[in-house]
């Protein structure tokens, strides 16, 4: 990426992602790949008053050879010091950014079981961060590099030069930060999907049924007291970006009440495994049978993680004419993916998404119909004809979108 671009991500993912305030500490978990950018996150997080950066460098090559030579019964009983950094920096409020930099296929041949598995205990063994980060008790955020491999696998026609080049533009565009001003892009953005979410939640919806051609038919209901939420989040006053692209508003669905089969209308990267035509069939809001044209296995396994994983934890809302999805590219990459399309995730919910949510014990939440799970994990289903009407709790139907968009009433 050029220098000017590299500059403005890291003031976008310091400023507008976590917002660093005078005193706080920074944690970033980066690649061997991103070293240019994490640095630059470091020198403007010091500038913002941090008073402690911290960096975790991750190489995927070396993933591949712990997947290949340990056993499952030591990736899944792991020293606790792997854990403590991230539990340390959410028990002292801490701010944490996440560098994504990874080829997006780079477990293909790897033992599906082995990654299952290891994702499992560090869910577990990363309880602590998980519990707050979901319930905005601390200040997250994710953002992007371009890394030679994903690059080529995006744009296989070129060489990686040019390959990176483009992704590193095609980051910076969606991520608004090709601009003189990031920061009030962000505010602005922020403020757009603040309104679709005011809109949704003034609603007050029974349930959503989704519609289109490649199959999905499905009935979600919603929570009393449900929220939406999008565009930047707060944390004890302090507003942050979680996801940077973001285009989605987002909530969390009864999840005891979806009825129904959903067609995934993208592959799903998961921890280098790419799944795709992901079907699933639902119940009372329970999965009750799936399938997939690859990696069925690694899909089980997800499916398979606990009680939660047998449901879905959100909803989300995102028009089919996103900058993203106007790119007419498929990332690999969820972060980039999920904000080009409609999506749910099976598993856990945001438990601020139903009011006062944050502050309610885990059984207050799932007699509530917020879902409960050790994963979640975002798949995509919107299309250029999805429908979706919503039934009111008052008796009316209204449409919510209409040929792949929001309709003007909720836009």
């Amino acid at each position: 990426m050029h220098k000017k671009l590299i500059k403005n991500l890291a003031a976008a993912a310091v400023e507008s992602g976590v917002n660093v305030q005078k005193g706080e500490q920074v944690y970033i978990i980066s690649s061997v790949y991103a070293t240019e950018l994490t640095r630059e996150v470091a020198k403007r997080a010091y500038e913002r008053g941090a008073s402690r950066v911290h960096v975790l460098y991750r190489d995927g090559e070396l993933d591949k050879l712990n997947y290949e030579y340990q056993t499952v019964e030591t990736l899944t009983h792991k020293p606790k010091f792997v854990y403590d950094e991230r539990n340390y920096f959410a028990e002292v409020d801490g701010c944490v950014i996440n560098i994504i930099c990874e080829d997006p296929n780079a477990l293909e041949h790897t033992d599906a079981s082995k990654i299952t598995a290891s994702r499992r205990a560090d869910m577990q063994g990363l309880k602590p961060y998980y519990d707050k980060a979901m319930a905005s008790k601390i200040k997250w955020s994710i953002i992007a590099y371009p890394h030679p491999d994903w690059a080529k696998l995006m744009f296989p026609d070129l060489d990686e030069h040019d390959a990176l080049k483009k992704l590193g533009k095609y980051i910076a565009k969606t991520t608004r930060v090709d601009n003189d001003d990031p920061i009030a892009e962000w505010k602005a953005h922020a403020e757009r999907l603040h309104s679709r979410c005011d809109k949704l939640n003034a609603a007050n919806v029974k349930s959503f049924t989704f519609k289109n051609k490649l199959g999905t038919n499905v009935t979600v209901g919603m929570p009393e007291n449900y929220v939406f939420a999008g565009g930047s989040e707060s944390c004890n006053g302090v507003s942050f970006n979680a996801n940077m692209p973001t285009e989605e508003v987002f909530s969390a669905p009864d999840c005891n009440n979806i009825d129904g089969v959903i067609k995934a209308s993208m592959p799903l990267c998961y921890h280098g495994k790419i799944i795709e035509d992901i079907t699933l069939k639902l119940e009372h809001g329970r999965i009750v049978d799936f399938d997939a044209k690859t990696n069925k296995d690694v899909l089980k396994g997800i499916i398979e993680t606990d009680d939660g994983s047998r449901s879905l934890g959100e909803i989300a809302l995102v028009p089919y004419d996103s900058p993203i999805s106007k790119l007419h590219t498929l990332f690999y990459e969820t972060l980039f993916d999920e904000n080009a399309s409609c999506h749910f995730a099976i598993g856990q919910a945001y438990p601020t998404c139903i009011k006062g949510g944050e502050d309610m014990s885990k059984a207050e939440l799932i007699k509530r119909g917020i879902n409960d799970s050790d994963v979640h994990v975002d798949f995509m289903i919107g299309t250029k004809d999805l429908q979706i009407t919503a039934e009111t709790r008052d008796g009316k139907t209204v449409k919510v979108f209409e040929n792949g968009n929001f309709t003007k009433d909720f836009d």
